[in-house]
């Protein structure tokens, strides 16, 4: 059962790494993006950007970062809905427009202009701009940018750049527009755009040549995009049938080991069908661990204490107090139990249940109590290791744990090609493997301990009065704080069933006076009483578009 805890953790740590949670986000959507941008002859840009968001629930307005290139600058930034001048304000580089609502699809008119966004050669004046880069944190489901000349232009040339390629278009007059469409968070899309160097007669001329720079720039896109696609459509042919055969070997997998548990549990059911209370193997606390929940409940603890009594290391005296016999126990679990409660809570010798209560109303035993709790699950879970009651397969677990890792490797790489449906599947089916490789099959052995523990189980809920009598009173013993511990809630009803028909009776020889409703109580309410928290933290990283520039788009 304490592999089934660890590869339950491992699928919530993968959960959590694929797919992080903002807590306490605003819920948006940015359905359309029109960037205009007027090329000036002075060599500045008058931009006019439109951002339509859709919001779901309450928010406070908009943001937008704009970074710009080294040696160019950003003024006269402000902000309209519809005829409505909206508050703005800046913070280095992002602005925070003001625009408070709740379930409204908006549209933000925003306006500003670059300086010194010009660079003049000897063959043309270059236009070169990231409006967005990977440190954008928004979708973008339909963008489209276009860039005009101060004057009526016609040897125009241009090119976009990572999303931006192969989108742009000339339009009348010399524009160029580029209709990008969706764009994801995390994106690149430069813009570069040369005119006519007449139109700018008033800016200082560089040395050298721009436009056959940009040739050669195309040139180089156009054989990275060539090589791009015979790669995608390589990996593409092998990662198709790579993912199958994991998958098949998967499914494979799976079907094996559901086949030979099914096998093994049938062989492993009790041949006696009459009551019996099985064979001690382990301590009830490792059984109950075991056979039930790897959760070890208040009840469980109960269960511990009742076992101490029958192993005669501790006398009970009455319903509330118990003296300490002997501190020589079996297992170091119960060592550890004998600390907490006659050490930590009574004074050596005798403990009573408001001792417990007690201490563990004292805010300064929290962390005393828990580490001791912790110790004694922890030599619970130790117990149970060491009766090797799952077969490890360390072959197949390490070859299952290295196929979905190199999956995860494949996925990575799948996603660099833009194959997104592999790249999914991959991920999905790499998730699958790693957890395989944590299965440890139940032994024979541990089969047949779970079926005669569940078969005792079952049938002490309609017991006859005589096979109860039958019972040795250490048989009796067990078999009632099984029973005890394996219930979640000290008052279901079939435990006080039991306890009303046969605790008197069963327990009558070994002077005890067992309250299973006061056992379990006293220690769900210590653990309530020593409760704590945790807290998690968060980080953050950066990136960049051409000339160090870059921005992108928010909400709060």
């Amino acid at each position: 059962m304490y592999k089934k805890k660890s590869t339950i953790a491992l699928w919530v740590l993968l959960i959590f790494a694929l797919f992080p949670i903002q807590a306490l986000a605003v819920e948006y959507s940015i359905s359309n993006v029109t960037i205009e941008a007027q090329v000036n002859a002075d060599g500045t840009v008058d931009v006019t950007e439109n951002h339509t968001y859709r919001f779901e629930g309450e928010f406070n307005g908009i943001t937008r970062e704009i970074i710009p290139k080294d040696g160019t600058l950003v003024q006269q930034f402000s902000a309209t809905d519809g005829n409505r001048k909206l508050k703005v304000e800046r913070q280095e580089n992002l602005y925070k427009i003001f625009r408070s609502g709740e379930d409204e699809t908006i549209t933000i008119e925003i306006r500003y202009e670059i300086q010194e966004a010009i660079e003049k050669f000897e063959d043309g004046a270059q236009f070169y701009w990231p409006f967005f880069d990977d440190r954008n944190d928004s979708d973008y489901e339909q963008l489209a940018i276009t860039v005009l000349p101060p004057a009526p232009a016609k040897n125009v040339d241009f090119v976009g750049y990572d999303q931006a390629y192969q989108t742009g278009s000339l339009q009348a007059g010399g524009a160029v527009r580029f209709d990008m469409g969706t764009v994801s968070a995390g994106s690149n899309g430069d813009v570069r755009v040369i005119f006519d160097e007449e139109l700018f007669p008033t800016i200082a001329q560089q040395n050298g040549s721009i436009r056959s720079e940009l040739t050669d720039e195309k040139e180089r896109l156009e054989a990275d995009a060539l090589a791009f696609s015979v790669k995608q459509n390589t990996s593409r042919f092998w990662g198709n049938g790579l993912v199958a055969a994991a998958g098949a070997l998967l499914l494979a997998l799976v079907a094996r080991a559901r086949n030979q548990a099914r096998q093994m549990k049938l062989q492993a059911k009790p041949k006696a069908t009459g009551f019996y209370v099985p064979k001690q193997k382990m301590s009830i606390p490792a059984t109950l661990y075991f056979t039930k929940s790897s959760i070890l409940t208040p009840a469980v603890t109960a269960a511990a204490l009742m076992e101490l009594v029958r192993k005669k290391n501790i006398e009970q005296l009455s319903e509330e107090k118990f003296k300490l016999i002997s501190r020589q126990t079996d297992y170091i679990h119960e060592e550890k139990l004998v600390e907490l409660l006659f050490d930590k809570t009574g004074d050596g010798e005798y403990f009573e249940t408001t001792d417990l209560e007690n201490y563990t109303k004292n805010e300064l035993n929290h962390s005393s109590y828990n580490d001791s709790i912790t110790a004694w699950r922890n030599g619970v879970v130790e117990e149970v290791r060491d009766n090797n009651l799952h077969d490890k397969q360390l072959f197949l677990r390490g070859t299952t744990g290295f196929i979905g890792t190199a999956l995860f490797g494949a996925s990575i790489y799948f996603g660099l090609l833009d194959l997104i449906s592999l790249m999914i599947v991959s991920i999905i089916t790499g998730i699958f493997l790693l957890a395989f490789c944590f299965y440890s099959p139940i032994t024979f052995e541990g089969h047949v301990i779970r079926e005669e523990w569940k078969q005792m189980q079952m049938k002490m809920e309609n017991l006859d009065q005589s096979e109860w009598s039958s019972l040795s009173q250490d048989e009796k013993m067990r078999a009632y704080s099984y029973l005890l511990g394996a219930e979640e809630k000290s008052i279901n009803p079939k435990t006080q069933s039991f306890t009303n028909a046969y605790s008197d009776a069963a327990f009558a020889n070994f002077g005890l006076f067992y309250n299973p409703v006061l056992l379990t109580g006293l220690f769900i309410a210590a653990n309530a009483n020593t409760t704590v928290s945790a807290s998690t933290t968060d980080s953050f990283g950066g990136g960049g578009g051409v000339g160090g520039g870059g921005g992108g788009s928010g909400a709060f």
